[in-house]
């Protein structure tokens, strides 16, 4: 029986939190019976966790608020953590209302077929991306392309897609072989979690992203120029498993 948790990772996304929680109430009545969204909330001056808890009588939320504001790296490993203790599939998505939680279905097929990783991918066939910048296309096309060459992970496409499902009996391996699941505290730790999945053999595959950024409220947090840098860090980290596509373990 499919046991899920919705991990959001969420700063000052209060304009966002409505849209998004009404699309989930759609989606609601297809998901595992006992479904529950988890908010790690970054601390949030805008009073987004307050809002998200005024849902508690429409939708299964709960809110974890962190002391300090750990990035989305922090954010995310602090879900992750929370939801493997309680459930044996877990989805993590962005909480700017730019992913639709309908994808989450096809997600969650594909896991039932026997993968580890689902990502929800702009690069699969189907997949698309609205109202991104110019720039913002060029430098994710490019990592991704230059990131499938050096790191091959299963169908893996998109490497930095934050909207994924994950097998927890997956990320237990990677707990087991890395001690932390994420290190990187910025955007670059999509990446870095993909890599070590990809370290312990793990089945990764892909369904069609719809990525809506003319639906998102708020300005991107991403800096640039530091997600660039943190990148080439954990490229080179990685560069002796590069150009190998590494044997699932057996069972």
């Amino acid at each position: 029986m499919t046991r899920l948790t919705v991990v959001i990772p969420v700063r000052n996304e209060r304009e966002a939190v409505p849209p998004l929680f009404g699309r989930f109430e759609q989606v609601a009545p297809e998901l595992p019976d006992g479904w529950h969204l988890l908010l790690v909330d970054g601390m949030s001056s805008d009073g987004t966790p307050e809002l998200a808890e005024e849902w508690s009588d429409q939708l299964p939320v709960r809110v974890v608020r962190l002391s300090e504001n750990r990035g989305l790296g922090g954010a995310l490993e602090v879900g992750l953590l929370e939801a493997m203790a309680e459930s044996n599939v877990i989805v993590t998505m962005d909480g700017d209302d730019s992913h639709d939680p309908a994808t989450i279905l096809s997600m969650l097929a594909k896991i039932e077929e026997g993968a580890d990783l689902v990502i929800a991918s702009r690069f699969e066939p189907g997949g698309e991306e609205i109202g991104v910048a110019g720039h913002r296309k060029v430098l994710s096309h490019a990592a991704s392309g230059l990131l499938r060459k050096l790191f091959p992970v299963g169908a893996a496409k998109d490497y930095s897609s934050g909207f994924r499902a994950y097998r927890t009996e997956a990320l237990e391996r990677v707990a087991d072989s890395h001690g932390r699941l994420v290190e990187e505290s910025g955007f670059s730790c999509m990446m870095e979690l993909l890599l070590k999945l990809r370290s312990v053999g793990a089945d990764v595959r892909e369904v069609p992203l719809v990525l809506r950024y003319d639906l998102k409220p708020t300005e991107s947090k991403m800096d640039i120029g530091h997600t660039v840098g943190r990148y080439l860090v954990v490229i080179g980290r990685n560069l002796p498993s590069a150009g190998r596509r590494l044997a699932r373990p057996r069972e």
